[in-house]
């Protein structure tokens, strides 16, 4: 299922990566920019693995190069991903900075869309009221003159970091 992940992720222009360990995935961010970072409700394992002032503050996601975020599960066939924005804060965070990396535990990527609605339909059962976003690519839209343009809408690069489990 990695495999058909990756391709379909890389497919509709979303760049994945493998890493053994947090610190390799947070020195591969780290090469993405050198300034802060928005983040998006890490767990404490990620969080703690960036350097001390590696994140932005809320208001100032707006002016960050990257943001950071985890998903909850993936879909293998489309290469798309299941996050959780319930927190305007984290939506902003991952709308806003034109790169967006996302955290992906190997063992959430699921085969079809129907494994993945009842992943969704469990956690809205768990969790009443929540924000559910499943993206696919980076942002894109053709709607001016049918011109295919990435970055207008949201992030013009998606990258996802694949772990053996975080």
């Amino acid at each position: 299922m990695l495999t058909t992940f990756q391709t379909a992720a890389e497919a509709v222009g979303a760049t994945v990566k493998r890493f053994s360990t947090i610190h390799e995935a947070v020195a591969y961010l780290q090469t993405l920019s050198d300034g802060p970072i928005a983040a998006s409700a890490l767990p404490p394992a990620i969080a703690e693995a960036f350097a001390p002032g590696a994140f932005a503050e809320p208001k100032a996601y707006a002016a960050t190069e990257v943001a950071v975020s985890c998903a909850i599960a993936a879909i293998a066939d489309t290469g798309s991903l299941l996050l959780e924005l319930t927190d305007p804060t984290a939506r902003s965070a991952t709308a806003l900075s034109p790169v967006h990396a996302v955290f992906l535990n190997e063992s959430a990527i699921v085969p079809t869309l129907a494994e993945l609605g009842e992943i969704v339909c469990t956690r809205l059962a768990s969790a009443g009221s929540t924000y559910l976003s499943i993206t696919t690519g980076p942002s894109r839209t053709a709607d001016i003159e049918r011109v295919l343009t990435i970055g207008v809408h949201g992030p013009r690069e998606l990258h996802v970091l694949l772990m053996e489990d975080v």
